[in-house]
């Protein structure tokens, strides 16, 4: 199977996932597709996985998406610039205290719930007037990480034509 039809598979058994239409058997072989496609993201995006450590939670895409912050300093609303299972980054004027946990609210494409939870600030990079800031998400319930795991697999897709 040549890659273009590995993909159009994929896609497929993704739309069907989505739909809830996946028999158990077709849900296995639709679970390794995902962790391979996740796979082969991060080699295109020059990451390495830690030993042990899911693909599908690793991935990164480069999407705009609404954040709210429940900062100390009073509520902030931003857009990522990138965003994956385990996190997302954000531009900053002033990045919160290493130990601050804000709350966040992020929105998923579509009418979806949005995802929320606590993050925890990663990294900070200053930048010329403003900070890139990471965070990683803390607390996400599993339906609300496969939630996110699917819209962005969703948004991915979407640049593969």
């Amino acid at each position: 199977m040549s890659p273009n039809q590995w993909v159009e598979h994929f896609r497929t058994l993704h739309e069907r996932a989505r739909k809830g239409q996946l028999p158990e058997e077709d849900r296995r072989r639709y679970v390794a597709a995902r962790e391979q496609f996740a796979r082969a993201l991060t080699a295109a995006q020059g990451m390495m996985l830690p030993p042990g450590q899911s693909a599908r939670r690793t991935f990164r895409i480069a999407q705009g998406l609404q954040v709210d912050l429940s900062l100390a300093t009073g509520p902030t609303r931003s857009m990522t610039l990138d965003v994956s299972c385990g996190g997302f980054s954000v531009m900053m004027h002033k990045p919160p205290p290493e130990t601050e946990e804000p709350g966040f609210t992020l929105r998923l494409p579509g009418n979806q719930d949005p995802v929320t939870g606590r993050a925890k600030l990663i990294s900070v990079q200053r930048k010329i007037g403003t900070h890139r800031v990471s965070f990683s998400m803390l607390g996400i319930p599993d339906k609300d990480m496969e939630r996110l795991e699917s819209a962005l697999f969703d948004l991915a897709l979407e640049r593969i034509k």
